[in-house]
């Protein structure tokens, strides 16, 4: 008996995930009261980003860590991202917002020509 298997490729424009967002972990409350040590490691941050220092408002991935990679901007464009801190519930405000360029790729010079 002969078995026939077909495989299925899906191809899924995604983007790539390149922007590595770096911050300091927080230690106080807003009130400069320190945070028990105990409740450090349940503090969880995320990133937010978007195309203007004032329009953060997407949503990205979360960490325990003091790194988040984020989608990276489309060719062409910058992105702002922005990271808040969130204990027992409550968030924090955004830290200040830094940016990511991504350039255009150039293609190369044609490799030679000639002329008869």
């Amino acid at each position: 008996m002969k078995k026939t298997i077909i495989l299925l490729c899906l191809f899924i424009a995604v983007p790539s995930i390149a922007a590595v967002v770096t911050f300091d972990k927080v230690t106080t409350y807003t009130d400069s009261t320190p945070i028990p040590a105990a409740k450090l490691p349940l503090i969880v941050y995320t990133v937010w980003y978007g195309p203007t220092a004032t329009d953060l408002s997407t949503k990205g991935p979360t960490s325990s860590g003091n790194v988040i990679v984020a989608p990276d901007p489309v060719a062409g464009s910058t992105a702002w991202y922005s990271v808040t801190a969130t204990l027992d519930g409550v968030e924090s405000a955004k830290c200040v917002p830094a940016s990511k360029t991504v350039a255009i790729p150039t293609p190369s010079a044609p490799p030679g020509c000639s002329v008869r």
